[in-house]
């Protein structure tokens, strides 16, 4: 029997005593549960460690959803966490994962911009296929025409769900047409960079002697623009009135009333007594001398990348126009562009175009562009107006010559899943349309009592 000495038996009636074991009681009673909450913050620690990294790689995808996901999945570990440390590494994450959306949501954006873009590619390459099929009568071609409109069917599904979101779609256009900027403005850099070495061989050799018309050949042939073509119009007259001053000064001629105008007008003295042939030899300097300012200006170098990126604005902006209104190939707008680069030899316009963009993107430039044209050119931008309107006009007409189609004809399914039967309908709508417009230019340009532009 264990013998206690009386010193032990003495202290354990003693208050403090007593307390000290009742804690000691308390605190390895309350040890397990101590256990458990260490355990169970540690195991959430490795759990968010491995969750933020798979949260972070989710909002850089652009996959929203998936964040949602991990926001559930987190707030279902708030619910089971049983410590205060748990919890508020929980609550820590669940609010990074909130601040991940603004990370995700315009990664997302732009993944459906690219996959939009792609699939408008993909349907322009289905169409040209389309287009080369029909023309093949065969059994094993109309099988290829049935595969290929099946699987233009499925792109234009694709494509059609993204357009549902109007605010993608501009997303859409606006990287549309400022790649299309970018691309362009690459390409009349390097032209303009070609230009400039043009024009420094052109200012290198005598005008007219057989090396100019070597290069002015070399420049026609290049078509390098109306920026060179005035360089050498301008040298070429620049020329023609250093001959006429050189003839003059060989014939001792008399100072013209206009030839001492431009001398007063330059503070060049005529002071009275001197001779007539002082009074020319005087005149002869000036002249030379403002035929080699006139050269210099005329043939300094270009502003790479100013004349680069206006011609680049407005190459973009009629490449819009022409698309928007589907005038591809025809004249009218051909001969608008040539006007709109004729007027871009002036720097002056160079950098008016420069101003009327700056700090716009996108659709804004455009719009600007656009607006800059049509003051420009006011009848040529009301023939564009005129021939979008008779293209509208005609996508009208078709839409009722597509109902025709599918009344003459009603095996033709409208709801084809394949896309078949819509396909081969539009085809013939096509075609009755075409007809249908060769009859009125036959005709003296009416159709159904509208007169047809330059569309």
């Amino acid at each position: 029997m264990a013998k206690f000495s009386e010193a032990f038996l003495q202290s354990m009636t003693q208050p403090a005593y007593q307390e000290g074991l009742f804690t000691a009681a308390r605190n390895l009673g309350g040890l397990p549960g101590r256990i458990r909450e260490e355990q169970e913050t540690r195991a959430t620690q490795e759990s968010l460690v491995n969750m933020m990294n798979t949260n972070s790689r989710i909002a850089e995808t652009g996959n929203v959803k998936g964040l949602e996901d991990q926001r559930v999945r987190l707030t279902e570990m708030l619910s089971a966490a049983q410590s205060d440390q748990s919890r508020d590494m929980i609550l820590q994450e669940l609010s990074r994962v909130e601040g991940l959306r603004d990370v995700a949501k315009p990664a997302a954006q732009q993944r459906d911009i690219n996959t939009l873009l792609r699939a408008e590619q993909s349907l322009a390459e289905a169409d040209k296929q389309i287009s080369t099929l029909q023309g093949d009568a065969s059994a094993e071609g109309q099988i290829k025409l049935d595969a290929a409109i099946r699987a233009k069917q499925a792109i234009q599904s694709r494509v059609d769900s993204l357009k549902s979101n109007a605010s993608l779609v501009t997303a859409a256009d606006n990287q549309k047409i400022d790649m299309e900027i970018a691309s362009l403005t690459k390409d009349e850099a390097l032209r303009s960079a070609r230009k400039n070495e043009m024009i420094a061989k052109l200012k290198s050799v005598p005008v007219n002697s057989e090396a100019w018309n070597a290069l002015v050949e070399e420049a026609e042939n290049k078509n390098l623009g109306s920026a060179v073509n005035s360089v050498i119009t301008e040298l070429n007259d620049l020329e023609l009135k250093r001959l006429e001053v050189a003839k003059a000064q060989e014939d001792q001629r008399k100072l013209t009333n206009e030839e001492i105008a431009e001398l007063a007008e330059a503070n060049v003295p005529l002071p009275p007594g001197l001779s007539d042939i002082e009074r020319r030899r005087r005149y002869t300097v000036f002249a030379n001398v403002q035929i080699e300012k006139s050269v210099n200006k005329a043939t300094r170098p270009l502003d790479v990348p100013t004349e680069a990126r206006a011609n680049a604005l407005v190459k973009t902006a009629l490449n819009f126009m022409v698309r928007d209104a589907e005038l591809e190939g025809t004249l009218f707008m051909q001969d608008l562009s040539d006007k709109v680069e004729d007027l871009l030899a002036d720097p002056n316009q160079l950098q008016e175009i420069q101003g009327l963009v700056s700090g716009l993107t996108g659709v804004e430039v455009i719009e600007a562009v656009e607006s800059y044209i049509q003051d420009k050119f006011p009848k040529k931008y009301a023939e564009y107006q005129q021939a979008k309107q008779n293209r509208q006009f005609e996508a009208e007409e078709f839409s009722e010559l597509l109902d025709e189609v599918y009344t003459e004809d009603t095996s033709l399914n409208r709801n084809d899943p394949t896309g078949v039967d819509q396909e081969r309908a539009r085809i013939r709508a096509e075609q009755k349309l075409r007809e249908a417009m060769a009859r009125a230019q036959i005709e003296g340009g009416l159709f159904k009592g509208r007169l047809l532009g330059a569309g």
